[in-house]
């Protein structure tokens, strides 16, 4: 009997009793005495039963899974908030299934269709760098799909949404900066027709405006998370009659590169140039001058959308609900920038 996975027919008889005797002492019918549901449950613990959640979710209409679609599961952000995620809906008897698209907007398509094969309930979704067009998700929706967007977010739908503080990283970042005595400060951007990249813009062109420094469209450059890119925004920058004395980046691993690039040079961080970066990935603390950051809350991230996820299959928010929280987040100091600390 040890050979095979134990099903209710094993259970059966052993007790020499009907397999629907057995069916409904494990799914708490109440058409089954007190004493027979004890022997089924002693039973089926004492030969390490365990259910057939495929044949269980075929009867109920679900699955009990939840499809998690994310660009990079290798960056410290997502993996930080798929646990998140995971540990918040596992404690509700949920499971989740990550497709990872690898920042290809075709990939992310075809993730999101397998993960409708495989009869998931819900799906958690932050979208490539390059997903412009959402008729993917859109589809979903129509067809009444519980959808909760985070990060990188499809701001076409009246879905729940989980962000980053974007405006407000990159605007303290900046005043940081300023603070600092720097007057030339360049922006490492994302791509441009991101959402969260045009508030991280957004909020460093304030800071420069609320201290009287004029946005130079010279000192920004966008780009889409890649080292070659880095590598050429910082000879431009270096080339021009009046280079950078700081640097801002919208993520830690340009920042990272920056500073890489900067000491080959034999350009001093931070008294020659600063950098600062958005995210304070485990490496901001490792590399050396370490890195000024804007920390992020990952897992919060992940933790809010688990829970916009459990509202919306428990019915407390009707699918189309609309509805966004903002993580905020921390400026962690390094001397990447302030060069006094110890």
């Amino acid at each position: 009997m040890k050979n095979h996975q134990i099903t209710i027919i094993d259970i059966a008889r052993e007790l020499g009793i009907s397999k629907s005797t057995v069916s409904r002492a494990l799914t708490n019918s109440t058409n089954i005495s007190p004493e027979t549901r004890e022997a089924v449950l002693k039973k089926a613990k004492e030969l390490d039963y365990q259910p057939n959640m495929l044949a269980l979710g075929l009867i109920r209409n679900e699955s009990r899974t939840l499809g998690v679609v994310i660009p990079d599961i290798q960056k410290p952000f997502f993996a930080a908030i798929v646990s998140g995620i995971q540990h918040t809906v596992s404690r509700i008897g949920y499971r989740i299934v990550i497709a990872q698209s690898d920042e290809s907007p075709e990939v992310e398509k075809e993730n999101i269709k397998a993960l409708m094969l495989s009869r998931v309930d819900g799906f958690i979704v932050c979208h490539t760098r390059d997903t412009k067009d959402f008729e993917h998700i859109k589809l979903l929706h129509g067809k009444g799909y519980p959808l909760v967007s985070f990060a990188r977010i499809c701001p076409e739908l009246p879905i729940p949404k989980v962000v980053e503080d974007d405006f407000n990283g990159l605007y303290t970042t900046t005043q940081h900066l300023i603070e600092q005595g720097k007057k030339r400060i360049a922006l490492l951007a994302g791509p441009r027709q991101l959402l969260a990249s045009k508030l991280r813009v957004n909020g460093y062109k304030v800071a420069l405006q609320q201290h009287g420094i004029p946005f130079d469209k010279e000192l920004v450059a966008h780009t889409k998370f890649l080292h070659d890119q880095v590598a050429a925004a910082l000879e431009r920058w270096l080339s021009l009659k009046n280079p950078p004395d700081g640097i801002c980046t919208v993520y830690d691993a340009g920042a990272v590169k920056l500073v890489e690039l900067l000491k080959q040079k034999g350009i001093k961080v931070p008294d020659e140039i600063a950098v600062a970066g958005f995210g304070d990935d485990p490496a901001a603390s490792i590399i050396e001058p370490g890195l000024t950051s804007y920390a992020q809350k990952p897992y919060e991230i992940g933790v809010v959308a688990g829970r916009y996820m459990l509202d919306l299959l428990n019915k407390k928010y009707p699918v189309h609900h609309s509805d966004m929280t903002i993580c905020k987040g921390t400026l962690v100091v390094r001397k990447s920038t302030c060069s006094r600390l110890r």
